[in-house]
């Protein structure tokens, strides 16, 4: 009797403890999402004052290309034109070959992608799966090469071009653009994810390099591979420096040194003119931005940093 008896008070303070632990277990989580939600917030709040502070130049750039000349430093920084110009973007075009430059640009862009893709995937590929001396040794010799800035191979860049006769011509554009260590890393980093068991299966069917490659490594990389064309698209358009240097003729030049012809000796810059010939080149990068984007976000997910 006594036994049952003592049985039953450790029971009833079991349950006694677990009421009293159960709103103290109730407060710790409201807590916890109580602190959760406030850190989304201050999350969302900081990236949403980030992308107005981005977003900013491009409204005014818009705003100003449909403004009269006299409206671009005289009214408020986000007022609206008090008469819409939307002449300007006809003036703009004609005021340089625009059609001729954006060929030439749509063409420089796509022999750049194709090229990097060709010699990044052989590169990447070549310092992961190939059984080479100092291989790894190689490649943080490539990766160290970033640090060399371009104005200081731009020079010899230039003479070699010259000496090669390719001024004035699309493959002396091209040519310096046709690798990029940025794709080397990127492909590498993503093929160091792929299984080891799945190459050497591929070998043990008889499989050669460049079968592996093409069958199995770049099927798998689409994504990194649609990465590296953007990066190499928005280089390639954005380029001014080394079309400026090596082109002198009207027929060969971009849409980024057609800005120029909106500076007028006499007349200075001629800013709504300007900020329209902005607004029309940077749809292309747009567009194609736009299109790559859940590709361009899988790619970089994907690639990870794995030494």
């Amino acid at each position: 009797m006594n036994t049952k008896v003592a049985v039953s008070g450790m029971a009833d303070l079991e349950r006694s403890g677990a009421a009293n632990k159960k709103p103290e277990g109730n407060i710790l989580l409201k807590r916890k999402a109580l602190t959760g939600l406030i850190g989304a917030l201050l999350k969302h709040a900081v990236l949403l004052v980030a992308s107005v502070v981005m977003i900013l130049p491009f409204i005014w750039m818009i705003t100003s290309s449909f403004k009269p000349g006299d409206e671009i430093f005289t009214s408020s920084f986000l007022a609206l034109p008090s008469r819409w110009v939307w002449g300007n973007y006809k003036a703009a075009w004609h005021a340089a070959p625009f059609g001729r430059f954006f060929l030439n640009s749509s063409i420089i862009a796509v022999g750049v992608v194709v090229g990097q893709l060709i010699t990044c995937s052989f590169a990447a590929y070549a310092l992961t799966w190939v059984n080479l001396w100092g291989r790894r040794f190689l490649f943080l010799f490539i990766v160290a090469t970033t640090m060399i800035p371009f104005e200081s191979t731009i020079i010899p860049s230039y003479l070699v071009i010259k000496q090669l006769g390719w001024m004035n011509s699309y493959i002396g554009l091209i040519a310096p653009s046709l690798t990029s260590v940025f794709g080397i890393f990127l492909l590498r980093q993503f093929f160091l994810t792929v299984p080891k068991d799945l190459f050497e299966a591929a070998k043990m069917d008889g499989c050669t390099h460049f079968g592996i490659l093409f069958r199995i490594m770049l099927p798998l990389s689409k994504t990194v591979l649609a990465t590296m064309s953007l990066f190499a698209f928005l280089h390639a358009w954005n380029s001014y420096l080394w079309p400026l240097m090596i082109t002198s003729s009207a027929s060969m030049r971009t849409v980024q040194i057609g800005l120029r012809y909106m500076i007028n000796v006499e007349l200075g810059t001629q800013w709504p003119l300007l900020m329209a010939a902005s607004t029309f080149i940077i749809l292309p990068v747009l567009t194609f931005f736009l299109l790559m984007q859940k590709y361009f976000i899988r790619g970089v997910m994907q690639s990870g940093i794995k030494a």
